[in-house]
Parts: structure tokens; sequence; C-alpha cells
């Protein structure tokens, strides 16, 4: 045995105990159901009262639901032009969509099957993003419009904010416990509040530039959650401290694109081209992902039920999916006693250690038995 090299092996395992894996991949725990409609694109997703996930389909232009206790589906078709994007449940359980083809918004009620469309004022707004306040408003972005609109279900009419930057392309929209909007600007790479008090919006600089921010959540604390797909992170803002703050995704070029909090304050996102879904659990600061079944399916929409079981889409093609991950199911199980990062990375330290320990004294015994040779030959 060369002692050099002997070297170089302990040197690399030293290093793994110094710099531990930064995140834990779980297998095996995901369920997928095909969707009837050959080649859908499901994007967005979204739970109702009674924890039935309803999706839009943007190829077949429809609306589906599936019921979760009954594993079946059942699919609405959109009777207006085309390209809807996103989808909440106000709570009425009226169904809510954007629909850029027809620049419109668009409401289904599951009860009498029947859709009503809501034409928007700017031409060409291109409605993207979709959230509902607790006063039953629906808000929306407008991507070609360079706007946020709000639509009011009383009185049925609409009203548009222009957002000062140009072309800033508004995507995710949220609103918060005490009225406030927030929305966030793909191409201006800001984060935006509109608050209808003083009827001002006012943006903030992400600190990454072309971060190209998506996707958008409001945890309990009031604290600003969203993804940042070139930036590879996802990214919290605090109201308070006017402060962003952003977690690296320990895997490369994931693409994050939707995301979602669970009742435990833990952000779960779609990894779309990592093929995974992940959670990042901001107390301890740690990641961990679950590898999907289906290869490339393009994970998509995300979105939680009552339970805590995390649902989403599988955009692509073949893949044509709505997928189903049961976290208290996991953590149940032995192979998932992992999803603290912390937790594995201790494990494996120890491991190591016990490795490094064993080589050394493979090492000793050799050199012994090497100088006990030399001094018989002498």
């Amino acid at each position: 045995m060369n002692l050099r090299s002997n070297n170089l092996a302990l040197l690399s395992l030293i290093n793994l105990v110094l710099f531990p894996i930064a995140a834990s991949a779980v297998y095996g725990n995901i369920i997928e159901y095909s969707i009837p409609t050959p080649s859908s694109n499901s994007v967005d997703i979204a739970v109702d009262a009674a924890d039935n996930l309803w999706f839009i389909e943007q190829n077949s232009s429809k609306i589906g639901k599936f019921i979760p206790s009954t594993q079946a589906y059942e699919e609405f078709d959109i009777p207006y032009k085309g390209s809807p994007a996103s989808i909440v449940i106000d709570a009425h359980s009226l169904i809510w969509l954007t629909l850029a083809g027809d620049n419109s918004i668009v409401n289904f009620s599951p009860a009498t099957k029947k859709f009503k469309r809501y034409p928007i004022p700017t031409s060409n707004a291109g409605p993207f993003g979709i959230a509902v306040d607790e006063g039953a408003v629906i808000w929306f972005t407008e991507r070609n419009g360079n706007k946020v609109g709000m639509l009011n279900v009383r009185d049925e009419t609409i009203k548009e904010y222009r957002i000062s930057t140009d072309n800033s392309q508004p995507s995710g929209i949220a609103v918060d416990g005490t009225g406030i909007v927030w929305f966030v600007e793909s191409a201006g790479n800001r984060l935006a509040s509109l608050d209808l008090k003083g009827r001002k919006i006012t943006e903030y600089d992400i600190p990454m530039q072309f971060s190209n921010p998506s996707d958008i959540a409001i945890d309990k604390d009031g604290n600003i959650w969203f993804v940042e797909v070139n930036g590879n992170k996802i990214a919290m803002f605090n109201q308070r401290l006017k402060k962003f703050n952003e977690a690296i995704i320990p895997r490369l070029a994931t693409v994050p694109s939707n995301i979602a909090i669970d009742k435990a304050g833990r952000i779960w996102f779609t990894e779309n081209r990592g093929n995974r879904i992940g959670v990042f659990d901001p107390i301890p600061a740690t990641f961990v992902e679950y590898d999907i079944p289906t290869n490339r399916s393009l994970p998509l929409g995300i979105a939680i039920d009552s339970h805590g079981i995390v649902w989403f889409t599988e955009t692509d093609r073949d893949a044509n999916k709505i997928g189903r991950l049961d976290p208290s199911a996991i953590a149940n199980t032995d192979e998932a006693k992992t999803p603290s990062v912390g937790a594995e990375s201790k494990s494996n330290s120890i491991k190591i250690i016990a490795i490094i320990i064993f080589m050394l004294s493979i090492g000793f015994f050799v050199r012994y038995i090497y100088r006990k040779r030399e001094k018989g030959q002498g």
C-alpha cells in the first residue's frame, strides 16, 4: 500500500465529514394517476373544501376534477378560447381561472356545471396568476398589460392598476391577512405589493439579478415566499424587516416552478427539470427532495389538502398525470427516516468517521508488517 495514496483517500473521507451532503433524496413514495384526456398538459392545481383536486388542462382547454376517495376523474370543456393558465377556488366553491386566449377571467360552478366569463378591459392583457382574498375579490396579473387586475364579484366590475416598471411581466400573485396584494415581476426582477388603502404599488428589487421569480405564497407569519426559476432558489421576504433571504436548492438547474406552504410552515415546490418534489423547512434550513417515478414528467402545479397530502401536476404529454405525496406516510417508513438533512448528515458523518478509523487501523497494520519484514531482511 502506497502511503501517499492512503493519505489522499483519508483526505477525501475527511472532506466528506467537514462538508456533508446538503440534501436528502427519497424514493418510491409517490402515487400517480393518469388523466383520461391524452396530452392534456395539466398545469395549475387547487384543492376544494372537500379535498377534491381541480386542475387546468391547457392543451385540451378543460377543467379537470379528481376525487381521491374514489380515484375518479371528471372533465369539463371550457366554452371559450384556450390557454387557461392559473386556477383558484373561492369560499363559495366556485372555480376561478385566467384565460389568456380569451382575455378574460372565468368561473365554473360545480353545482350548476356552468361557466361565467368576465372580459378584461385591457386588450391582449395576458391574464396569468390568480388569487382570491377574504372578501371574495378576485385578483389577477396581466403579463402583457403590465397591470394587476381586481374583479369585484358583487358588482362584476374590473379595476386595473398599472405597474410603474415597464414590461415587468407580473406572474404569481397572493393576498396576505391584512388585505395587501403581493406579486412578483418575472422580467422586472422585483417583488411588489399593492396597498388599496393608499392605492400604491411598492416594488422591491430581488437581490439576485435575472432571477426570474415565478409562483408566490404567504405563510402564517406574513412572510412572502417565491421561487427563483433562473436562480434555482427559494426566496423569502420579511415584510417587517423589508429584507430578503434566499435558500439555494442543493441540486443544479432544477427549474423550481410552483410552491405551496403546509400547516407546519414548510415550503413545498415542484422541480420542473429536476423531476422531483422538493420541500424546504425554514427552521433547520434544510431541503428534502422526492424523486417522481415517471421520467421527465415536468411537474408544475402544486397544492396541499387539509390532511397535509401534497398533490401536483405532471405536464409532459407522455406523463399526463396527477401525483400524490403523503409526507406523514413517508415519515413512518424506514426508507424516509432522513427528511431532516441535519439528521442525515450526522448519521453520514458517524459512518464516515468509523470508516476513517478502520482505514487508519489497516494503514498502521500494513506499515507494521512492512517494517517487520525490513528488519527481518536486514
